[in-house]
């Protein structure tokens, strides 16, 4: 089947930064095939294409990765505002989650990968800590798989110092889950549905099944996520736990830093740590908003760009941000920097670009194969309709992207070749039905808490 998608405004992401205007892109199956600007050619493509999308009013850019999630915060968004991280955790998040069913996680991870697929990101790793039962990790791939988004399952665990309720201390179940969801789903939808291993914390995890896990991973060529110096007292606690080691300086005495290796947040590194994370060229996970509204802190991303890390975007969960908006994410990621350091060139729109796609890509296990839009690469695309007020008049169409558009201007969406966001809809599910369903799910849980 060929798509060809005709006079955008394309943002290529392409090794040379190319924005072509009046452009064309012809998708054949799941890949790009064509991308060009002249007028002759598209004329010829618009005979041979079996379906046609006029995109003269929108830019085109590559479909982004939100690198860290909890897609099962949809249900918590605006549960408890105005609270530091733990104070949070412990009062609002965990006992709400305790109450969740597996049909529950169901739920809110599909109005979760369909709010993520119309604010503009195509892809998504979710890394799911709440094992009350082991079917949960099953339901949230199931609706990742119906809403037609590219999804990883970061399957994630704790096994000493966390909640008792979510602890698991059974190592052998954790690796033969593991085991079990990278066989059932790894690869499933061609290739669209993946598994990845998620290590909770540094003081949530013992030290060898730290060890056994990130084994396992390179045994299975996964990726290893695991959150990292988030605020100040998660270094505290991992001190106090192991001879007054920082973050980066315990994960590098286990062995278990490499280029496969993700850090969510990476806030509070020292410049001991930064130089770790350079030796190992592993991949910092940046989700600014949740940093801000939890109020943990500004991590050290322009340094981590120059020292040429690929560092990617997230928007972290609905719980600790209340949206996963990753179009609006990349606004607020360059004006974070650009203010905490005074230094308004610090960061480009390039750079914050790079970050939400090619960088994405690498996080999705995926580097080289998407992420630009460019002959051979994957056909994850998004439509931003740009004739709004709030947009237009427009003079650079990255600019555009960064500092004005917001997740209600995403227009289409395609992954894996497929229209999955057509004139804002899901052409998947049904919308209304799901909200409707949602909100009865979450009203009853609250108040069965009371």
């Amino acid at each position: 089947m060929k798509l060809l998608i005709r006079n955008p405004w394309i943002v290529t992401m392409n090794d040379n930064y190319e924005i072509i205007r009046n452009g064309f892109v012809l998708v054949t199956d799941d890949k790009i095939s064509e991308v060009g600007s002249d007028p002759a050619r598209m004329a010829q493509l618009s005979q041979e294409a079996d379906s046609i999308i006029d995109a003269a009013d929108k830019i085109l850019m590559p479909g982004m990765v939100s690198g860290h999630t909890h897609l099962f915060q949809t249900f918590l968004r605006g549960l408890a505002d105005d609270l530091p991280l733990y104070e949070w955790l412990s009062t609002q998040v965990w006992p709400f989650s305790e109450l969740m069913t597996e049909d529950d996680f169901y739920y809110a991870a599909l109005i979760g990968c369909l709010e993520n697929l119309k604010t503009g990101a195509t892809a998504c790793i979710d890394q799911d800590y709440i094992n009350t039962s082991l079917n949960n990790s099953n339901r949230v791939l199931q609706a990742m798989k119906e809403t037609g988004i590219r999804g990883n399952m970061c399957r994630c665990f704790a096994n000493i110092v966390y909640y008792e309720k979510f602890r698991e201390t059974d190592q052998d179940m954790i690796l033969n889950d593991i085991k079990r969801l990278h066989s059932q789903w790894h690869g499933t939808e061609n290739g669209r549905l993946t598994v990845s291993v998620g290590p909770l914390n540094p003081w949530g995890v013992s030290p060898d099944l730290f060890q056994k896990t990130k084994q396992l991973s390179k045994d299975l060529g996964i990726k290893f996520q695991v959150h990292t110096a988030e605020d100040q007292d998660v270094v505290e606690k991992t001190a106090k736990m192991y001879d007054g080691m920082r973050n980066l300086e315990f994960f590098e005495s286990l062995g278990i830093l490499d280029e496969d290796t993700q850090l969510a947040h990476a806030i509070w590194l020292d410049d001991h740590e930064m130089e770790i994370l350079a030796k190992y060229r592993c991949q910092p996970i940046h989700c600014p908003v949740a940093n801000a509204y939890l109020a943990d802190g500004v991590a050290r991303v322009p340094e981590m760009l120059k020292m040429g890390l690929p560092v990617a975007l997230g928007t972290d969960g609905p719980g600790s941000n209340n949206a996963q908006d990753m179009l609006g994410t990349l606004k607020y990621t360059a004006l974070m920097h650009k203010n905490h350091n005074l230094d308004a060139h610090i960061i480009s729109n390039r750079d914050v670009l790079t970050m939400a796609t090619r960088n994405g890509a690498i996080a999705m296990g995926m580097g080289g194969e998407m992420g630009q839009i460019a002959p051979g690469q994957k056909a994850d695309i998004l439509l931003v309709d740009w004739k709004k007020p709030h947009i237009a008049p427009v003079h650079h169409a990255d600019s555009a992207l960064v500092n004005n558009a917001n997740g209600n201007d995403v227009d289409t969406v395609i992954v894996n070749g497929e229209v999955v966001v057509r004139d804002k809809k899901s052409t998947k599910i049904d919308e209304v039905a799901l909200i409707d369903e949602c909100q009865q799910r979450i009203e009853f849980i609250k108040n069965k808490m009371k």
